[in-house]
This record gives C-alpha cells, sequence and structure tokens, in this order.
C-alpha cells in the first residue's frame, strides 16, 4: 500500500535553519541524503515544495465569479508544508516506522511528520 509523508516545518524552525552555517546547513541535508538511501527501495516519489509566498489558491468565486485564484495558502495553521514523499509499505506501522527517522524530527524542536494513507478506488 501508498502512503505519503508529509513534512511540515514550523516558522520557528524555518528561521533556526536559515541561522544554521553553511556547514550546519549541508549535514541536514546530508542526514536528509542518508534516509533516503536507507528507504529509497521503497519510496515512490515526492518533493520539496517551495516558500508558501509562491503559491496560488484557486477557490469556487461567490455570486457566479468563477474561479477564484489568491496568493498563498490561506490556512488556520502555522506550519508549512515542506515536502513529501510517497512510500510504498506492508502497512501503516512500516509507515510509521519510516517516518519516524524523518531526520527533522531529531533535530529541530517543531517538526512534525505526518503519515497519510494514499486512497485506492476499488
Amino acid at each position: 500500500m501508498r502512503y505519503v509523508i508529509f513534512n511540515w516545518v514550523h516558522p520557528d524552525d524555518a528561521a533556526t535553519w536559515e541561522s544554521w552555517t553553511p556547514e550546519q546547513q549541508a549535514a541536514d541535508v546530508e542526514r536528509h541524503r542518508e534516509w533516503f538511501r536507507k528507504f529509497g527501495e521503497k519510496v515512490v516519489s515526492g518533493e520539496e515544495l517551495d516558500m508558501p509566498s509562491r503559491v496560488k489558491t484557486l477557490r469556487p468565486g461567490r455570486q457566479g465569479e468563477g474561479v477564484v485564484v489568491t496568493d498563498g495558502p490561506y490556512v488556520e495553521t502555522k506550519e508549512l508544508l515542506g515536502g513529501f514523499v510517497v512510500v510504498e509499505a506492508a502497512n501503516v506501522d512500516e509507515a510509521v516506522a519510516m517516518a519516524s527517522e524523518w531526520p527533522s524530527l531529531s533535530n529541530l524542536p517543531n517538526s512534525t511528520v505526518q503519515v497519510q494513507p494514499v486512497f485506492v478506488r476499488e
């Protein structure tokens, strides 16, 4: 079964990462590369996402306005969706075990990782 591992980034953690030296940032990137090397055979796809300031959100318009496009993701959360990885796992426990080793969970205090099954229509 496929699961999506979402990496949510708290703004405080993003600011912390930006304040790190280039060497600290490179070490963090290497920790993520190690995760992908470890679980690579189970990774189906995934992407790191750009900053929310570059997002466009589309919603139905009011009173026949058609579709309205606005800047940014206006959701009730402080966290930013930093990226996602689609993995193939035997069950949710295996997907959670993989996600529990996501590097940010060990070095950024507000890090959040979410595991969600991919819906399969029969």
